[in-house]
């Protein structure tokens, strides 16, 4: 690809956001590289491995307890996009702090946690347990806040809807993090996502994630039924990514902090979008699922390096 005479940034090379300098600006989406442990198990020749350039692997997201997640099917593609439920399954907090940390930490897997929780009184504990095994790990970078997840039935649809809500999340966090990014990802179904914005980095977060999936529904023709058991899923892919710049737009011009973009990031063009408008970093979310090395492609071709300017 020819890039833009007006790129000039190595994607690639460390970016401080908060207290931690990342290897890079293009990162995995929570859930779309699972926990980032499997990884070394595949190669392209293209870019070698699927870290190659790359910043951050989020997590799927962490909650207290072990979850099962929502009925099959869980994400349907459509059109433009794709629609999940997947009901935020994993191994719970004890499980993943104990066992999977240590080995992305082993591996060498640049790592930012999603963590999600029903009451804003329980990121506490677990950033706390978080900071206790994980002291003195080096590719541990921080926290991404999940506030945003619009298909699990506890706290509603939009957990993070509320600005006093957003706060007493990371208030709760931010005294075990220290040393450790901490970043609020927000929710899109909202009329005006600065309020969130604001809120999170008033009480302490170092940037804001935006956006996490819009809240969505699709019907089969054969059935007449929705897609998803449970009716409403989240949307993602390339259909939303104007929403999402829209969004980050908003937070970067009125509120000011730093914001790494998510929605619809397929290509390195996409990503150029979001960097245009100030993002810090991107997170590449469905076009990852499809092809796990997506994100480390995006890197390798926005590399003023590697291309015709």
């Amino acid at each position: 690809m020819t890039l833009p005479i007006w790129w000039r940034t190595d994607p690639t090379q460390p970016v401080r956001i908060g207290p931690r300098e990342l290897p890079g600006r293009i990162w995995t989406a929570s859930g779309c590289f699972a926990y980032g442990l499997s990884g070394h198990d595949i190669r392209s020749l293209d870019v070698g491995s699927p870290y190659a350039g790359i910043g951050a692997v989020v997590t799927k997201t962490v909650t207290p307890q072990p979850r099962s997640g929502n009925p099959m099917p869980r994400l349907v593609e459509l059109e433009h996009g794709a629609i999940n439920s997947i009901g935020l399954e994993n191994v719970g907090h004890a499980e993943f702090v104990e066992a999977v940390l240590p080995a992305l930490e082993e591996r060498g897997v640049p790592t930012v946690v999603s963590l999600a929780a029903t009451r804003p009184d329980e990121f506490g504990p677990m950033c706390e347990r978080l900071a206790e095994v994980g002291r003195g790990f080096v590719h541990w970078h921080g926290v991404e806040l999940n506030l945003s997840c619009p298909n699990v039935a506890e706290g509603g649809h939009d957990f993070g809807s509320s600005p006093a809500t957003v706060a007493e999340c990371v208030a709760a966090a931010r005294p075990h993090l220290p040393d450790r990014l901490l970043i609020a990802k927000l929710t899109p179904n909202v009329a005006q996502i600065a309020p969130l914005a604001a809120a999170a980095a008033e009480a302490g977060c170092d940037a804001i994630a935006a956006i996490n999936t819009v809240l969505g529904l699709d019907i089969d023709l054969e059935t007449g039924q929705p897609v998803l058991p449970r009716r409403f899923g989240g949307y993602s892919g390339p259909a939303i990514r104007p929403i999402a710049l829209a969004k980050c737009d908003e937070i970067i011009r009125q509120v000011g902090v730093p914001v790494i973009g998510i929605g619809g990031i397929e290509t390195a063009d996409d990503a150029l979008r979001f960097f245009a408008l100030g993002c810090a970093a991107v997170q590449v979310g469905t076009a990852q699922m499809r092809d796990p090395f997506a994100a480390a492609r995006m890197a390798a071709a926005l590399r003023p390096d590697a291309a015709t300017t």
